[in-house]
């Protein structure tokens, strides 16, 4: 039997001081250019869970352009939604891993043009939990 394919899980603070002050945007931007660099070639899984006040999860179907966010707001009793599609082969699905990645920086921040909910909270906790 083959070893189990190396996982990789990012736990990310998306709040609003992580994305105004350009943490999120500069941890997007170190983690898509280590990407390759990760150990397992073909076999590397990957995910992400993004954390405020409520923790996020993403699809990253292979051959979807966008991943998909799925909100989980009820800390005490958390799930995880979809779970097949939360860690993926890196290689399989790059393109929306890639998207994921050049979003996440601004997918979080509020502009004149584009305004968004910040919360300032932080469950960091639950987040590491649910992970």
């Amino acid at each position: 039997r083959p070893p189990q394919p190396p996982a990789y899980f990012f736990v990310l603070d998306v709040s609003a001081q992580a994305a105004q002050s350009g943490m999120l945007s500069a941890v997007a931007q170190a983690v898509k250019e280590c990407l390759d660099d990760l150990p397992g070639g073909e076999r590397t899984q990957i995910g992400f869970l993004t954390f405020d006040a409520s923790v996020h999860y993403y699809s990253l179907k292979a051959g979807s352009a966008n991943p998909q966010m799925l909100v989980v707001s009820d800390l005490k009793d958390l799930f995880v939604p979809a779970p097949e599609d939360l860690l993926v082969n890196l290689r399989d699905s790059r393109e929306c891993i890639d998207a994921f990645l050049d979003q996440l920086g601004t997918m979080f921040t509020t502009t004149d043009e584009t305004p968004h909910f910040q919360s300032h909270d932080s469950c960091l906790g639950p987040a590491l939990k649910a992970a």
